[in-house]
């Protein structure tokens, strides 16, 4: 009697336990593939978790950047691979717990039967009503498993090359890997410059894809450039600095257009960041100066008081970076703005290096740079600790002004124009006809 009622609670247990299974399995299929907005998948996030942290640590026993840079490259493919396989997986235990608790076989012989009706092979099934209607459904489930990942990967792959593209296409004028100061020297030297605002323009809309696609499709943040030298948090923050050199540097070149792409970039960046803080489990390195959306109050008002910012701008700004927090995590909001108040990792050393490459390449400057550093300074710690707490944590490019990463590296510079442009020559002295011997 005992043997009885325990295999009948083992049975019944099951069938519960399949029943939930299915319902869990299918809705992180749903949040994952099919719904187009930002939810969050426990079973999609622990396969994301499990392989990140698996080539992170593979990654650290390669000794250069470029060892990693390949390793890693495998990470973003691999987690949509094992998500169709766990999937996969856990529809076949769900239904092999319905069919064990609902037919009166055995634990194998239910798993054999799931895995025959889950992928349509056919091998083994149940005569009885109640099976038969459980393996319909397990033939149903599997193809659209299979087909759902099908139509997913182009939508993923679409997002990349879009992603991609532009990046390509700055590395002929930001370098390789990108640098905002380079940026403005390769326009300059190219008698180009006002071609930058249409670039500004251009990567501002590019950051709100961006921030749609990442915030939408995590497993993007992993897939990386076809080249270790590139990286699309390296072309940004190169994109960002030199709207803020711009503003910092020149007050007669177009403005708005470097306004939206550092508002556009910042709020990409840093929403990304605080969607995949919870997700992933990430924690803040506080060596970084970090403002959340935009910056505080007191930065603002600091702002105020410099010629590239106007109030009408910054109320603009203000207003957009709230909208831009709503229902976004408030431990991860905490966590940036706690080093809020502490100065950019930029040197005045290092601007005012960047300075000297841009004053080579006859780029306009007509601020004082004592104004311009301010200015820099302020717009700068906008962006700059969710860039390098990305960076950071996906082992980016090692550019220039972008941080350090988890394994010391040297940082990678691009190829400086201005050390490419022929020297001036003296004007040669004229040439004296020869007196005519006749004469």
């Amino acid at each position: 009697m005992s043997q009885l009622m325990t295999d009948i609670l083992s049975r019944s247990a099951a069938t519960l336990a399949g029943f939930l299974l299915v319902v869990a399995t299918s809705i992180s299929l749903m949040r994952t593939v099919v719904i187009p907005r930002a939810l969050r998948s426990t079973i999609s996030d622990l396969v994301s978790k499990a392989v990140v942290g698996t080539a992170l640590g593979l990654s650290r026993l390669r000794r250069t950047y470029a060892g990693r840079d390949s390793v890693l490259a495998a990470a973003g493919p691999t987690v949509i691979i094992l998500q169709l396989i766990t999937w996969l997986v856990l529809y076949l235990v769900a239904y092999g717990l319905l069919l064990y608790g609902l037919s009166g076989k055995s634990m194998g012989d239910s798993m054999r039967q799931s895995g025959s009706s889950l992928l349509t092979l056919g091998f083994a099934s149940g005569d009885r009503e109640d099976q038969t209607i459980i393996d319909f459904f397990a033939a149903a489930t599997g193809p659209i498993v299979i087909a759902l990942l099908i139509g997913f990967l182009p939508t993923i792959y679409s997002a990349y090359l879009d992603r991609e593209v532009d990046v390509t296409m700055l590395s002929a004028m930001g370098g390789e890997p990108a640098w905002g100061p380079e940026l403005l020297c390769r326009h300059a030297v190219a008698g180009n410059l006002p071609a930058i605002t249409t670039l500004f323009a251009q990567w501002a809309g590019w950051s709100a894809r961006l921030r749609m696609t990442h915030v939408t499709y995590p497993v993007l943040v992993w897939v990386r450039s076809a080249r270790g030298t590139r990286h699309y948090l390296a072309a940004l923050l190169s994109v960002m600095d030199a709207a803020a050199l711009q503003l910092a540097l020149n007050r007669s070149m177009p403005r708005h257009d470097a306004y939206a792409v550092l508002l556009q970039g910042g709020q990409a960046i840093e929403v990304i960041y605080v969607f995949l803080f919870r997700r992933l489990g990430w924690r803040v390195h506080m060596r970084f100066s970090g403002r959340f959306l935009g910056g505080s109050r007191e930065s603002h008002a600091r702002a105020r008081d410099l010629p590239a910012w106007s109030r009408h701008m910054l109320a603009t700004e203000m207003a957009a970076n709230l909208d831009a927090a709503h229902d976004l995590d408030t431990e991860a909001i905490l966590a940036l703005q706690r080093g809020e108040e502490h100065p950019v990792t930029i040197t005045r050393e290092e601007f005012d290096a960047a300075v000297d490459l841009l004053r080579r390449a006859n780029f306009p400057i007509d601020t004082p740079l004592d104004e311009a550093w301010e200015q820099f300074r302020i717009s700068r710690s906008r962006y700059e600790y969710a860039v390098y707490a990305m960076a950071r944590k996906v082992d980016a490019t090692p550019a220039p002004w972008s941080g350090s990463r988890r394994v010391p590296t040297p940082t990678l510079w691009p190829t400086f124009v201005v050390d490419l442009l022929p020297e001036v020559s003296p004007p040669a002295e004229p040439a004296h006809p020869t007196p005519d011997a006749d004469a």
